[in-house]
């Protein structure tokens, strides 16, 4: 699972810039969830096209106006919907009714626009940094999009890590880590079916041991 707390940086910076970004003349977005443009370039007198902005992230992610990150999530919210239901992981499957523990999506320093859900037994992670630690049975849950450089987006991956029974792993706090690939195919299991692909997350993780192992929203994007 990407790390959370480590979007601060990332995320306000992506923030600070698009706060002072011009809004694009017309739809932030087209039919096919493509952004136009993001920033006007005041010091040369026109828009600047993606391709010139860099930015943050690996790969590089795309400077947006915060209008614009909703309007592409709007757009892309049947693709977003459709691989959540189609995982082939059946916790990530029953997020519909989870609680969003952000309230919107956030630039990560990983290139993506995630935004972060606690399902019930989850529920005191939605107190972030004075929850008590979680119960067997929680889980958060990131969906996740894209917007490259020539503007045209599309969904991301799904990240869940789940408390799982005292035993399954010690060294993870008994942490379940797992991703799907926007079609639904199982990317990696942590304990499971291509572990090693998903021992990032754990990696990453361990490094907020002292919480539990939990990243948490930043507070300007705190639901």
């Amino acid at each position: 699972m990407v790390s959370i707390v480590r979007i601060l940086a990332a995320a306000g910076a992506a923030v600070a810039l698009a706060g002072c970004a011009t809004a694009p003349a017309g739809p932030a977005v087209d039919a096919k969830c493509r952004v136009g443009r993001v920033v006007e370039d005041n010091a040369a007198g026109r828009p600047v096209p993606m391709d010139e902005l860099g930015g943050l992230g690996n790969p590089p992610l795309v400077l947006m106006a915060t209008t614009e990150i909703e309007a592409v999530a709007e757009c892309l919210a049947p693709a977003l919907d459709a691989a959540i239901a189609r995982s082939a992981d059946a916790t990530i499957r029953t997020t519909r009714g989870w609680v969003p523990a952000s309230r919107a999506y956030m630039a990560s320093e990983h290139g993506m626009f995630l935004q972060v859900y606690a399902n019930a037994a989850g529920a005191e992670y939605l107190k972030y940094e004075k929850g008590a630690r979680l119960p067997q049975g929680a889980a958060i849950l990131k969906r996740s999009f894209r917007v490259a450089a020539d503007g045209s987006s599309a969904a991301g991956p799904v990240f869940v890590m789940e408390r799982m029974a005292p035993g399954y792993d010690a060294a993870t706090n008994d942490w379940r880590f797992a991703v799907t690939a926007p079609d639904g195919a199982l990317v990696g299991e942590s304990g499971g079916r291509d572990a090693a692909k998903v021992a990032f997350c754990a990696g990453c993780h361990v490094s907020a041991r002292v919480q539990d192992f939990l990243f948490f929203v930043p507070p300007r994007y705190r639901n």
